[in-house]
């Protein structure tokens, strides 16, 4: 943009030079009034693009380039009829100061917009001493000529207007120079109306000194003076007027006040009787020592706020330190405590059962790690609600506290569970004394707001160094003894024992293989004959899983079934055999052309699951199995789960067609008003019940009473586990419908199963 300023420029320079008379005239005009066409409009631009309070300044400037088109056409024209300049003064003078007004305007609505922003003294004072000196200029070269005139009034104040309003200009320009960063629409605007005052100070001097005043070489740099202007809006957008103060100042900034006054100092001592130019010495030198007195005050004030800053950081960073360090202790205290009873938590409890470690083998002792889990808290927390189970936690951290000794730690593991360091121990006998005091916690109720529960529980002890040397280890083996413990009946201690680990390990490698298990399909089925007791009969038979591991060899369901249904992997296992047993029943059942029946036991977990009754009914689909030749055995544990519940799905698989027997029968805790409202087919009498037949007569009392009330229900009835002759006998003389057991069949594998009872005749007795 500078270029083309200064392009146009030279070529109204080169114009002028190159021609005369008329032609200069009308070239003069041209370049004149479309240079100021041009700057009016891009100021209109300006104006309308800008949406805030700054368009107001744009608005400004645009009247004032309008006011000077309009001043240069009166006098262009005038010159055009007249073929010489206008008087002096002339309406086209009213528009040109109407132009310097306009322009005073806009700057002083932005430096009266944006004062609070910045600090305006200083640059007030330097502005000051610089427009002393260059009244003083103007007074000796420009103001006093002009009033030693012998003029008419008008004449006299027309041209004294205009450096009376160039000083104006000035001033503000000074001052917006000495408060902002230079950028670009104030670079513009600060070259731009130097210009024009330096133009016309020029004018003047050559006014005064020579009465013919030639001023067309001047034109050209009034023209460039009002392109700057007007090219500082042509890209400008909101916010660009805004002052900013600056981080450092510039040198020139700083000096050139005093710079200024240097060409000041030697005037008074020239014109020592001219009153104007002693009075603009003075106010200069009396500007200066304000601003250098306020500057001092500033400096001073300033010290002292950053002293005050610094003490108030130094309080504050005291604070904040403390608030840290307190902070610290908080965040230290909640990672090593547990939030509900502030016990030492589990991460606190290692770094203690480390500690406790290293001392007692520096100085010989023994030390034992207590694994307690309350017993059946989530009843209780089920039944009475999450307070009052929060606060029994806590009541039972601070009574356990009680129990230990000083040096002794008690910690909360989580939920129901805590643990005790108990060191140091010299005498296995103090560790019991301990430990007993434990369990006295069942001697009486723990009152919970108006309350009282009643609690056991479940403790499991690893001594150090005998059941371990490492805090892992210790840990271990006192959480197995305490599940040893709820193993063995609840409200009990246990002590740590190589057994437990061997049984844990055997429980780990089985858990573990039975995934292979099931992926792999190494199960199999062996099934047990089922026969009516009166015609002895094959009716049907229980499919049994066996499991043969290629490592481990033969495993016994005994052992490998609890774990199956503790980790859940009983459902899959289960869904295998009753898909493995109703293929296999029907491929017997088109080989003999019967309608015998198939058992299969159904694990609680298994009948719980929400879609057991949908896979029963797709099984019987694909295999296609008759409905009524599949007998599902569930326990009375199941039966007892949730009467609605279970009655609804026994009345499901019902409506499939198929049947329902209860297993083990009269060793669990289920009420007979069961029998009744339970949709099912058979009772399974408990093998317990007929081992004693033979030896009780309360057994066959039991055996008895079940035969008659199953009978009365039109139930149908069937002993497992008879397994001698004389306990046949006796279920044959108390009408029991149906027999298993080692008597008349073990149970056997698929093939031989097939050869011994399906393709041959039934043995006789």
């Amino acid at each position: 943009m500078q270029v083309i300023v200064f392009m146009y420029v030279i070529v109204y320079y080169i114009a002028l030079f190159s021609t005369s008379g008329q032609t200069e005239m009308v070239v003069s005009s041209f370049f004149s009034l479309g240079g100021i066409c041009l700057s009016a409009i891009l100021l209109w631009r300006a104006s309308i693009r800008i949406k805030t309070n700054e368009r107001i300044f744009w608005k400004w400037m645009t009247i004032g380039a309008i006011c000077y088109l309009i001043a240069e056409t009166i006098y262009r024209i005038y010159e055009w009829s007249s073929q010489t300049e206008p008087p002096f003064p002339n309406w086209s003078d009213v528009f040109y100061i109407a132009h310097s007004l306009m322009y005073i305007a806009s700057l002083l609505y932005i430096i009266m917009q944006q004062r609070k922003q910045i600090a305006m003294w200083q640059a007030l004072f330097d502005a000051l001493i610089v427009t002393c000196v260059t009244m003083a200029y103007s007074w000796i070269y420009i103001i006093q000529p002009i009033i030693r005139l012998e003029e008419k009034v008008l004449y006299v104040a027309v041209l004294v207007a205009y450096p009376f309003l160039d000083l104006v200009m000035l001033f503000l320009l000074l001052l917006l120079f000495f408060v902002t960063n230079v950028r670009r629409i104030w670079l513009w605007n600060i070259v731009g109306v130097g210009l024009f005052v330096f133009t016309d100070t020029i004018y003047f001097i050559q006014m005064m000194q020579w009465n013919d005043v030639y001023s067309s070489w001047l034109d050209p740099l009034w023209m460039m003076s009002l392109l700057m202007i007007s090219f500082s809006s042509y890209d400008a957008k909101e916010g660009e007027l805004s002052f900013q103060k600056e981080e450092q100042s510039f040198h020139i900034k700083v000096f050139f006040p005093y710079i200024s006054f240097l060409a000041l100092m030697w005037m008074p001592f020239i014109y020592l009787g001219d009153q104007i130019v002693i009075t603009c010495f003075a106010f200069a030198v009396v500007f200066i020592f304000i601003r250098q007195f306020m500057t001092l005050k500033e400096n001073r004030q300033l010290v002292q706020q950053l002293q005050t800053l610094n003490n108030d950081l130094e309080q504050k960073v005291m604070k904040r330190t403390q608030e840290l360090t307190q902070l610290n202790e908080q965040l230290t205290y909640a990672a090593n405590h547990d939030f509900l009873t502030g016990l030492f938590n589990r991460r606190a409890f290692v770094t203690a059962l480390e500690q406790s470690i290293a001392q007692a083998n520096k100085q010989k002792h023994s030390m034992a790690v207590v694994f307690i889990d309350v017993d059946r808290f989530k009843q209780i927390n089920d039944y009475f609600g999450h307070e009052i189970g929060d606060t029994l936690i806590v009541q039972i951290g601070q009574w356990l506290k009680k129990q230990v000794r000083s040096t002794d730690i008690v910690a909360r593991q989580g939920g129901d569970e805590f643990t005790i360091i108990v060191t140091p121990i010299y005498h296995l006998h103090e560790l019991q004394t301990i430990v007993e005091k434990m369990m006295t916690i069942t001697e009486q109720p723990m009152t919970v707001k108006h309350l009282d529960v009643r609690i056991t529980l479940s403790v499991g002890i690893a001594v150090y160094p005998f059941d371990g040397e490492t805090s892992d280890t210790l840990m271990k083996h006192a959480d197995i003894a305490m599940y040893r413990a709820k193993e063995q009946g609840k409200n009990q201690y246990q002590f740590f024992n190589s057994e437990m680990d061997r049984i844990v390990l055997q429980k780990t490698i089985i858990e573990t293989a039975l995934h292979e298990a099931i992926e792999k399909k190494q199960f199999t089925l062996f099934y047990q004959p089922q026969f009516d007791v009166q015609t002895k009969e094959l009716i049907g038979m229980e499919a049994l899983i066996r499991w043969i591991h290629p490592k481990l060899g033969t495993i016994s369901p005994s052992v490998f079934i609890p774990i199956a249904e503790e980790t859940g992997q009983i459902i899959p296992i289960g869904e295998w055999v009753i898909e493995e047993a109703c293929r296999q029943m029907k491929n017997w059942n088109e080989q003999t052309g019967r309608s015998l029946r198939i058992s299969v036991n159904i694990s609680p977990k298994q009948f719980l699951k929400e879609n057991f009754v949908e896979h029963i009914h797709s099984v019987l689909q694909n295999t296609p199995l008759p409905p009524h030749q599949l007998d599902l055995e569930i326990t009375e544990g199941v039966a007892v789960f949730n009467e609605q519940y279970t009655i609804h799905k026994l009345q499901q698989l019902k409506q499939l067609g198929v049947h329902i027997s209860i297993d083990d029968f009269g060793t669990g805790y289920s009420s007979l008003s069961y029998l009744r409202k339970f949709p099912i087919d058979r009772l399974k009498i408990a093998k317990p019940f007929i081992d004693g037949m033979t030896e009780e007569k309360e057994d066959v009392a039991v055996v008895k009473a079940i035969i008659v009330l199953a009978k009365n229900l039109k139930l149908r009835v069937i002993a497992e586990g008879v397994e001698t002759l004389q306990q046949l006998d006796i279920l044959r003389s108390l009408q029991c419908d149906e027999i298993q057991g080692y008597v008349l069949g073990k149970p056997l594998p698929a093939d031989v199963f097939e050869k011994t009872y399906i393709k041959n005749q039934l043995p006789n007795e």
